[in-house]
């Protein structure tokens, strides 16, 4: 693990800067585009994500995973991307002219703004993050979204001054990822060379890409189609402040998925050339995922009031009780992550994957159904919830024999008290400041200071590696 915290820091920035630059427009687009603006946005986004889930197939995790396999061999790196990227082509090109039909002849409501929309699907043309990350090249995808993000930041600012300019954040939007995706095909040519390949040669993934594309488009239901589910079965009202709450909640998932990201080609390379290493790899990462999981989900207990008064305004105060729904989803999204990404994609268990993604993707329909119409927002998020609850289970239980699963146990209530004392310091010591900016700050304050004097071995010696490096020193 700690030879891989670089990357893991890297790709953490990369993660944050998608979604922390849109959270900080966050509170002028919120006044200035108005709650059902925001709605809006969110189920046109949530419907053309579907498609661009359905562009790049399984690839992000196929082609991740096979080129970290093969990352030793210039040939085969050549030839496996340019047969990879030929099927995305395809594939994108495909669903291009689906979407275009969806807006002419079926899409009825908010047309205009699902036909900018149109931006974020050519994007997947050109998106070969997954080589990058299979080459565990991390460094350049977080130079490409610092320039792209402040400039599209810049133009928001600009660009956006009334609540009829929906059409063009939503351009700003789609334009900043379409530039970041352009510019990692200009660069290309430094790390791979496109050769010709045959028509069977492109095909012949396309299989075990679309198994992969069975959990990815699961997931896509119970990640996705909750904001759908709200704006048909509830009001866009609802959704506003769901999408908001959303918008929180990303940060700490952005930093679950950074671990995966990261050590998916790693543990791809470990278990395909040195397996007896995998198991105190995973016993690492799984220390660090509950670590992050149980801080962050007590975290935004103790600050989801006022982050939503700061960030959205008075109008999103429901987002306060939604964001603390949704956290308690962290910890088993982070177990799951580590299982998944660590240990049943390298492996290529992928039916395991598919199995609990259906079985999520199922169990929140049901409850979503159930739920949604008397509780709005609220039963969308019990839908969440279970849904990564069955999840995590699934894999757990299908994996239980290869895996130490009493140790992960303990890992994680190891990390749940140790957060639950930061929660409660945090609360009892915010009770003496009333406005809520000072609250805010005097809250994050302590659950730092908290946080670092009851994780300082792990910090030190696990995050670190100070205390490996005094014991080689002292040797």
């Amino acid at each position: 693990m700690n030879s891989g915290n670089k990357n893991f820091i890297m790709n953490v920035v990369y993660q944050l800067l998608i979604y922390i630059f849109p959270l900080i427009t966050t509170p002028y687009i919120s006044r200035v585009l108005g709650v059902n603006n925001i709605g809006i946005y969110s189920y046109t986004y949530s419907i053309v994500n579907f498609f661009m889930l359905a562009a790049m197939l399984g690839m992000n995790n196929y082609g991740n995973r096979e080129i970290a396999r093969i990352r030793d061999d210039q040939t085969q790196i050549n030839r496996k991307f340019s047969s990879m990227y030929g099927l995305q082509l395809v594939t994108s090109t495909v669903t291009l002219a689906v979407y275009i039909f969806y807006v002419i002849f079926i899409c009825r409501r908010y047309r205009e703004i699902a036909a900018i929309q149109f931006i974020f699907l050519i994007s997947t043309c050109f998106d070969v993050n997954w080589f990058y990350f299979g080459l565990e090249k991390f460094k350049l995808t977080i130079s490409r979204n610092v320039l792209i993000k402040v400039i599209s930041l810049v133009f928001i600012f600009l660009c956006v001054r009334n609540i009829n300019d929906l059409w063009v954040y939503t351009a700003i939007m789609g334009s900043a990822t379409l530039i970041s995706q352009l510019y990692l095909i200009f660069i290309l040519h430094r790390y791979v060379h496109i050769v010709r390949v045959k028509w069977s040669e492109i095909f012949s993934h396309f299989k075990q890409v679309l198994v992969l594309l069975i959990p990815v488009l699961a997931y896509g239901i119970y990640a996705i189609m909750d904001k759908i589910m709200i704006g048909g079965l509830s009001s866009t009202v609802e959704l506003g402040n769901f999408e908001n709450a959303q918008k929180i909640i990303s940060i700490p998932i952005s930093v679950i998925t950074a671990l995966g990201t990261v050590m998916l080609p790693r543990m791809s390379y470990v278990l395909n050339n040195k397996k007896s290493e995998y198991k105190p790899i995973l016993r690492a990462s799984m220390k660090l995922a509950m670590v992050m999981a149980t801080t962050m989900t007590f975290g935004i207990w103790a600050v989801a009031d006022e982050i939503s008064l700061i960030m959205f305004g008075p109008e999103f105060t429901k987002s306060a009780g939604i964001m603390r729904f949704l956290a308690i989803y962290l910890p088993f999204t982070a177990w799951a992550n580590v299982v998944r990404t660590q240990f049943l994609i390298p492996t290529r268990r992928d039916r395991v994957y598919v199995e609990s993604t259906i079985f999520g993707a199922v169990i929140n329909l049901i409850f979503n159904s159930i739920f949604i119409p008397g509780y709005g927002a609220y039963g969308a998020c019990i839908g969440t919830v279970l849904a990564e609850v069955s999840v995590m289970l699934w894999q757990t239980i299908k994996s239980r024999k290869e895996l130490e699963i009493g140790v992960y146990v303990r890992l994680f209530l190891n990390s749940l008290w140790k957060s639950a004392v930061m929660f409660a310091a945090c609360m009892i010591i915010s009770r003496l400041f009333h406005e809520t900016v000072i609250s805010f700050a005097v809250k994050m304050v302590v659950a730092i200071a908290v946080f670092a004097v009851l994780n300082r071995k792990f910090i030190w010696n696990d995050f670190l590696g100070k205390g490996q490096s005094t014991e080689k020193q002292k040797a």
